[in-house]
């Protein structure tokens, strides 16, 4: 029997658990070791392999967009041309993460790690071979715990923040909600009340803008008018001299 003070959350397939195979996985790519997604300093190699890496990039933005099926496809896509050792590498890497956060069951957990080691036997670099060896038993733990179906957590500790970085309300944070969505809605109220009364006001102005535009264009007709018959007078003084 477990005390109260922990409890037991099931946590098989957890897709929470199975992101942190993938991003501890690609950990890989910020060693500065491993050279996957991220050394592309090359830039001979690049120039010559230009739609391979664009093809790779493509793959990648796909990833993080949390679209791991389709990602995966555009991995072993690419993995399989084998034009370039390091895009393979680094395309293969892709594919594992993917086959890591895709896995449902135990069996494809087994299948995915034992990707993971091929992929960490495949390279007699020193530096590369350190990064993986310390990486391995972490991926192998999480995946694990994953198809395990058990993860001990403690209740006693905080409460853990949301996603978007906002704790959980309280029970007295949720009874305040409703007044202070009335309290929003009414400053939001007499806000539009202000711009109701800008707008009668601007409304009133243009009104008046174009009355005495109409009584301009009158007086100017008006002034064009006597101007016209001056000149027609004139006109025939001038006439009934000659």
């Amino acid at each position: 029997m477990r005390s109260k003070d922990n409890y037991r959350m099931i946590a098989f397939l957890n897709p929470t658990c199975r992101r942190m195979i993938g991003l501890m996985t690609l950990m890989a790519l910020f060693t500065g070791c491993a050279s996957i997604f991220q050394n592309l300093d090359d830039k001979m190699s690049r120039q010559r392999f230009k739609k391979d890496y664009e093809a790779l990039d493509a793959a990648l933005e796909i990833y993080d967009q949390g679209d791991f099926e389709k990602a995966l496809a555009r991995f072993r896509t690419i993995k399989s041309d084998r034009k370039n050792e390091k895009i393979e590498r680094r395309a293969w890497l892709g594919e594992i993460c993917c086959c890591l956060l895709l896995a449902d069951t135990p069996a494809e957990f087994s299948v995915a790690i034992g990707m993971w080691h091929a992929f960490a036997d495949s390279t007699a670099d020193a530096d590369a071979t350190w990064s993986q060896a310390l990486l391995d038993p972490l991926v192998v733990r999480l995946a694990s715990q994953a198809s395990s179906g058990e993860v001990e957590v403690d209740s006693s500790a905080e409460p853990p923040e949301a996603a978007t970085g906002t704790k959980t309300p309280t029970m007295q944070e949720k009874a305040d909600q409703p007044q202070n969505e009335e309290d929003r809605l009414e400053a939001e109220m007499a806000e539009l009340r202000k711009k109701a009364k800008r707008a009668d006001k601007l409304q009133l102005k243009i009104a008046k803008i174009l009355a005495e535009n109409r009584s301009l264009k009158e007086k100017i007709k008006a002034l064009e008018a006597i101007d016209q018959s001056i000149q027609k007078k004139k006109s025939e003084i001038s006439t009934s001299g000659e």
